[in-house]
C-alpha cells in the first residue's frame, strides 16, 4: 500500500522552489488567451519578420510550416537550418510592405 503525498523520486513544486531558492511566476503575469488565434497562414506565403539571430533587422520570410496557431518560418536566402517558429499574433511578424509604410527598410 502506497503512503499518501509524494513519493520518492515525485517533483514538488515546493520542494523545488526551496531547494532552488526560486520564486514562481504569479498567475496574473501570463496573458495567454484561453482561445488559441486560428491560423489562416499557408505554406509559401511570404511576409516580413524580425530576424531571430539580429532583431533590429527586419526580413523578408517564408511559411514553411504550420502547427496550430504557429508559423515555421524561414527567411529567404537562408536554408533550413535557421528556421524558427512564431505565433500567429506575434508583433514579431508583419504582411508585406509594413516596413516600407512605417519607413524602415528591409534586410
Amino acid at each position: 500500500m502506497r503512503k499518501p503525498g509524494p513519493q520518492k523520486g515525485h517533483f514538488t513544486w515546493d520542494k523545488y522552489l526551496k531547494e532552488t531558492c526560486a520564486i514562481p511566476a504569479p498567475a496574473h503575469c501570463f496573458k495567454q488567451s484561453y482561445t488559441p488565434p486560428s491560423n489562416e497562414f499557408k505554406i509559401s506565403m511570404k511576409l516580413e519578420a524580425q530576424d531571430p539571430r539580429n532583431t533590429t533587422s527586419t526580413c523578408i520570410a517564408t511559411v514553411v510550416g504550420l502547427t496550430g496557431a504557429r508559423l515555421r518560418l524561414r527567411l529567404d536566402g537562408s536554408d533550413n537550418k535557421n528556421d524558427f517558429w512564431r505565433l500567429v499574433d506575434s508583433a514579431e511578424i508583419q504582411p508585406i510592405g509594413n516596413c516600407e509604410k512605417n519607413g524602415g527598410m528591409l534586410q
